[in-house]
């Protein structure tokens, strides 16, 4: 399965595609993640949010530092893993496979269901289904909005099904 598309267009939304991003700073090249140990990053991020940070999210995807250390158990990563390009997109795919993406291949579930899965887990996307869909499934929490319009999440959504 080719996520490229999908992945791309969530993190667009979320770090312009920095695989260094860190919450307050989608631009960063200063602080390297991508040359830090998983150990390094998570204590990185509990130190970002001791020092004042209203968030820990790193990297590409932006995680934040609960999901992070879940996918790690999740995933038997070493703590001195490299927190590289590659393990990011692994991360990532784990978190689509956890939404729903193989339901959606597959004709279980709609495209604008995943979209709504995804908006529950990266904050940039557009929530598509129920009220108010072109916003933020965490909108209103002063820190979050949408960077991504509805038909971008479900052109990318639909890519999915053409690389199947």
């Amino acid at each position: 399965m080719n996520y490229t598309g999908l992945l791309n267009t969530i993190a667009e939304g979320e770090s312009k595609g920095n695989y260094n991003a860190y919450y307050g700073s989608a631009g960063n090249s200063e602080i390297l993640f991508t040359a830090m140990t998983v150990q390094q990053v998570l204590d990185w991020q509990q130190a970002y949010v001791e020092r004042g940070s209203p968030s820990n999210a790193v990297g590409k995807y932006q995680f934040v530092r609960p999901t992070l250390a879940g996918l790690v158990r999740e995933m038997n990563i070493k703590g001195d893993a490299q927190f590289d390009e590659a393990l990011q997109d692994r991360l990532a795919i784990r978190l689509l496979e956890r939404r729903g993406v193989r339901d959606y291949v597959r004709g279980r579930i709609s495209r604008e269901q995943l979209a709504h899965n995804l908006s529950m887990e990266w904050a940039a996307l557009p929530r598509v289904i129920g009220g108010n869909p072109e916003a933020s499934y965490y909108d209103g929490d002063g820190l979050n909005a949408v960077q991504v319009s509805i038909d971008q999440i479900l052109a990318a959504i639909d890519s999915l099904r053409v690389t199947a």
